[in-house]
């Protein structure tokens, strides 16, 4: 299994388009017939750039075949697909989603390839901070894709640093991963933490401990 986690787009720097464009790049770069988008971590759209069908007004897909996972139809017809988790506000809806569908979490552990974004790249983790930039916000299971990991996306941006150093501690996590916007780190998973690739602008921080 191999997985890109992007850091996420910040919207007033004008950067949703470009990180999308990023992704597409990933995604026509793999062999896959089709794409598995888990949407649940965005329940309602502040900024008009995640309005309404983000996913094709910003991205080319090609031949690829397109199944949401909102649809219970579409999952039925999910054949190793390509997983893309995307981002949101609401990483608990997310996780709780996701867990409660034993298809969607077979589809999932079974992918060739996976793409976090933002709120999805931290929901790989075993564990996550379940809100936005507070420091008092709880600890939560995460989908256990990567092991022994806490994720912070919108590291640098948001000033995230000290704030991966204590989600780690109160976690209990082994490995602690910050990623930038406009950023993703690429692994194969049984390679990891050991070797891993960075791609797009910003930079990557795993910690170890």
């Amino acid at each position: 299994m191999k997985l890109y986690l992007f850091g996420g787009a910040e919207v007033e720097l004008g950067q949703v388009e470009p990180e999308l464009k990023l992704i597409e790049g990933v995604i026509k770069s793999l062999p896959v017939k089709q794409i598995l988008h888990i949407p649940f971590a965005r329940t309602t759209a502040t900024e008009t750039e995640w309005s309404g069908d983000w996913i094709h007004r910003y991205m080319e897909l090609g031949n690829l075949q397109y199944l949401n996972a909102e649809n219970e139809e579409d999952i039925a017809k999910a054949k190793s697909p390509l997983i893309f988790i995307s981002g949101g506000s609401n990483s608990p809806r997310l996780i709780e989603k996701t867990i409660g569908d034993h298809r969607l979490m077979k589809l999932i552990s079974n992918s060739p390839y996976i793409i976090g974004e933002a709120a999805g790249s931290k929901a790989l983790g075993e564990y996550l901070r379940s809100k936005g930039n507070n420091p008092e916000s709880s600890i939560i299971s995460g989908l256990g894709i990567i092991k022994d990991t806490i994720i912070e996306p919108h590291y640098t941006e948001r000033g995230r640093q000290e704030l991966l150093t204590q989600s780690m501690e109160k976690s209990n996590a082994h490995i602690g991963v910050g990623i930038d916007a406009m950023t993703a780190i690429a692994f194969e998973l049984n390679e990891f933490p050991k070797k891993y690739e960075t791609i797009g602008l910003g930079k990557v921080v795993v910690k170890t401990r």
